[in-house]
């Protein structure tokens, strides 16, 4: 059997080199590393570190060779510099087939249409719509600050992490440009799996697809972005119902295996080095997940339901760049707390070219995170309503948390 595939795999590359006739292959060398060092506050509750250097370096390999038909067949590699924690050391990996007439497949572990349309607040240093800012300010509630409007609107179907999927982005007409993704298996992990996944367990969502639209265009000095998405993901098979206790859902009998529902619309506009935007984005129906092992009850069930939005505007000229970003989110998290998750970030940024791929940048910012239950947040009486694994959720406020963070950074991009 392998011989059969090893000599199918020949004959196919033997076609494809026919048709590409004496086309070569591009292959290229890219990427980024960035450097930080910072300080940050954090309540003592937390007992962190008040100092912390970090590091976020991806290389990148690119390839494209074009046929006598004008179209281009290509790939990307994006090796990770820095998977400690159990983090995948390829982050991404996927063909495309494009031309300016058919548009853009791709085939592989990449981002999905809706997220890479997305348009969110402009930024020229640190992000904290995608909870960079943890890196100095904890985050101690539980919620998602990734691909979840907890923390980002840059959301994917049931928070998938580059999973394998099939997309397709149309050309640009008169500045609009659509996308769509199809995802056989959703993988919030990472992990890009590639092979066969069971569809009835809580928090295995199955196929998933994803939506994106935006318009770009220039209208004398000033040029305009808006963008919209849309995300569906098919829960898992086999599981039972529960009646939702609180929140808007209150009395209402609900499925652990709902599938899951979001949108996020985003828009910004340039002038004279000046940009002005935001994004918000809102799930619908949450990601479910057991937080114990009580899966048919409502003290196990935690939910991503919840919205976000960012505001920012930036400033760029020369080798200069400014940046003031806000964000808030909040997320319903565990059913059976009266109560949501609740976060909200703020950064201002400077940074400064000294040639083309190096920036030296430099934050200031601050952090607070809200876990769940008003009562004892609050200052009432500790009375823990949830524990799992031996931690006690709102007790004491060990699972709030807010600060200062001051970080400076050297970025460079090749």
């Amino acid at each position: 059997m392998r011989k059969v595939l090893l000599g199918t795999t020949a004959l196919a590359a033997t076609a494809l080199a026919a048709g590409a006739a004496q086309a070569q292959w591009d292959v290229s060398v890219g990427g980024f590393h960035n450097q930080w060092f910072g300080f940050g506050q954090n309540n003592t509750d937390q007992r962190l570190q008040s100092f912390d250097q970090w590091t976020n370096t991806e290389i990148i390999f690119n390839g494209r060779n074009t046929l006598d038909n004008g179209i281009t067949f290509g790939f990307q590699v994006q090796l990770e510099g820095n998977s400690q924690g159990g983090g995948d050391q390829i982050d991404e990996s996927f063909m495309f087939i494009q031309s300016a007439e058919l548009g853009r497949i791709q085939l592989g572990s990449e981002n999905s249409a809706g997220y890479a349309m997305t348009i969110t607040s402009p930024n020229v240093g640190l992000p904290i719509n995608s909870g960079s800012q943890t890196q100095h300010v904890a985050n101690p509630t539980g919620g998602a600050l990734f691909r979840s409007p907890f923390g980002s609107t840059a959301l994917e179907p049931a928070g998938d992490n580059d999973g394998q999927k099939l997309t397709y982005f149309t050309p640009r007409w008169s500045g609009f440009q659509f996308g769509v993704s199809y995802l056989p298996d959703v993988d919030p992990t990472g992990g890009d799996v590639n092979g066969l996944k069971t569809d009835d367990v809580v928090g295995t969502y199955n196929q998933g697809v994803s939506l994106g639209a935006n318009f770009v265009d220039s209208f004398g000095p000033v040029d305009v972005g808006v963008s919209g998405g849309l995300f569906w993901a098919e829960g898992p098979n086999g599981q039972g119902d529960f009646v939702d206790a609180y929140g808007p859902g209150t009395g209402i009998t609900r499925s652990v295996g709902e599938d899951f529902w979001a949108w996020s619309v985003g828009g910004e506009v340039s002038w004279a080095g000046i940009t002005v935007g935001g994004s918000y984005a809102k799930v619908e129906e949450g990601r479910l997940t057991t937080v114990n092992a009580a899966n048919s009850t409502i003290a196990g069930v935690s939910s991503t339901e919840g919205d976000g939005w960012d505001i920012g505007i930036a400033y760029e000229q020369g080798p200069w760049g400014f940046s003031i970003n806000y964000y808030q989110g909040v997320e319903k998290g565990v059913l059976n707390v009266p109560d949501n998750r609740f976060h909200q970030s703020v950064v201002g940024n400077i940074r400064y070219d000294l040639a083309p791929g190096v920036s030296l940048i430099g934050a200031i910012g601050a952090s607070e995170f809200e876990a769940e239950d008003d009562t004892v947040r609050g200052g009432g009486a500790v009375a823990p309503i949830f524990a799992t694994g031996g931690v006690v959720r709102g007790n004491r406020g060990v699972d709030d948390n807010a600060g200062i963070f001051v970080t400076g950074g050297v970025a460079l991009s090749f």
